[in-house]
């Protein structure tokens, strides 16, 4: 049976400087509690619980009056209802008295939003952005407690629970929600600052704020009174170009020489290196979840996971040294198994990207071994792959158009943005030696 009093929210994050603790209409239900305030802070002595009057402030007796109106409105109104709330969950029982009783319209809140478009990427099999978009609501939620006085170290796993096919925000992040149009631009800049300060990549805070963006976009969309809210627009959101540290084909030759244990674990991580550096830096997770059907003819085809929505189609050649890798796998698989043995088979399409996540750093801890054995000073991570496929064909003359071109880019300025001081330094060597040679 779900149950009410008037109490005090003594939780030491809501208490204020003058030593004032928030008046709240407090609900019990299946073993729960909700809080609703009343947007009074007041001193113990200020609040008479068996009378329920209030004493000390301003308009004293017109608060009485409203504390107890909605108390005693809420209390028949739960009555009248009892058989069917007690279907309900809690959640479901806070929100109906809130907008009853409280006047309060159904949130557009980050998250709540935030859970509506992030249900629609993962129906669209879009989970890499997805899990994307939740790193960035993970960063505001933390960034919440920071200024709560909580500890914003602490791992969060998700944000959401899967209840009845739908995406749903757990209720230990609830207070931690914020309306959308609470996030003006002194907050967002406050955001921004505080993401600076606290990871380390200088791209971090960028990605984050344009996930935000897309999500935030979506709800102007959605909800007329948000449509013409949209304070990161004018929040720079700068991306920094890389500063790769490619491998020569020297050290690729030398990886490809070493004496390594056959079926072993670093075995494994040699062969798939050498198959993502000669499938045009082919990034890791395409690699992980190529189905025995992709090669065919001495091809491997597919869809480009990051950009498969921009179309991105490949269809790649395999030289001598990837059809004897590919060779070493095939053991009469079945046309829908993966061709390499790093997803197991029988991951289901949500977990593809974590577990993918796990298996790249397992990749990069035998690529550091590689890399030792290999007499390389360079770190070595799936990314050097990629980095070093460009690298390696711009140094042969090739026109950066075609490299573009194989890397999958939309244009070759986002290949000069990725890879700027390479690319630049590059074309002026070769712009310079024309001149000066003639």
């Amino acid at each position: 049976m779900a149950t009410i009093k008037i109490a005090f929210d003594k939780r030491a994050d809501h208490k204020t400087k003058d030593k004032k603790y928030p008046l709240v209409l407090r609900l019990g239900h299946d073993r729960k509690t909700r809080d609703i305030p009343f947007n009074l802070h007041l001193k113990d002595n200020q609040y008479d619980f068996s009378t329920g009057k209030i004493t000390g402030i301003m308009n004293a007796t017109r608060h009485t009056k409203r504390t107890r109106k909605i108390y005693s409105d809420v209390d028949l109104w739960m009555d009248e209802h009892g058989g069917e709330i007690k279907n309900w969950e809690i959640k479901k029982l806070k929100s109906e008295i809130e907008r009853i009783f409280f006047k309060k319209s159904p949130s557009h809140s980050i998250l709540n939003h935030g859970a509506v478009y992030l249900n629609r990427l993962r129906l669209e099999e879009r989970f890499s952005t997805a899990s994307s978009y939740e790193d960035a609501l993970k960063a505001l939620i933390k960034f919440r407690k920071s200024l709560k006085g909580e500890d914003d170290t602490v791992l969060i796993k998700t944000l959401f629970e899967l209840k009845d096919g739908k995406l749903k925000v757990l209720d230990d992040y609830n207070d931690l929600d914020m309306e959308i149009k609470a996030m003006d631009y002194a907050f967002s800049k406050d955001f921004k600052a505080y993401m600076s300060n606290r990871y380390k990549s200088k791209n971090t805070p960028a990605i984050h704020l344009r996930s935000l963006q897309a999500i935030m976009n979506d709800a102007g969309k959605t909800y007329q009174d948000l449509k013409d809210h949209k304070p990161l627009s004018s929040i720079k959101k700068q991306s920094h170009e890389n500063a790769p540290a490619p491998l020569s084909l020297e050290d690729i030759n030398a990886i490809r020489k070493l004496k390594l244990e056959a079926r072993t674990s670093i075995w494994d991580t040699r062969n798939f290196l050498l198959f993502m550096f000669n499938n045009m830096g082919m990034n890791h997770f395409d690699m992980a979840i190529l189905k025995r059907f992709q090669f065919n003819d001495n091809r491997i085809k597919y869809f480009r996971k990051k950009t498969i929505y921009e179309g991105d189609y490949f269809s790649v050649l395999q030289n001598e040294e990837s059809l004897k890798i590919i060779g070493y796998y095939l053991n009469g698989k079945n046309d829908d198994e993966y061709l390499f043995p790093i997803i197991p088979e029988n991951t289901t399409p949500e977990r593809l990207h974590t577990v993918n996540n796990g298996k790249v750093k397992t990749f990069n801890k035998y690529a550091k071994r590689i890399a030792k054995l290999a007499g390389i000073e360079k770190k070595i991570t799936t990314y050097t792959i990629r980095d070093t496929w460009t690298n390696i064909g711009l140094d042969m003359g090739i026109d950066i158009r075609k490299i573009s071109s194989g890397l999958g880019h939309s244009s070759v300025q986002v290949t000069e943005k990725h890879y700027g001081k390479s690319v630049s330094e590059k074309i002026l060597d070769e712009i310079n030696a024309k001149i000066t040679s003639s």
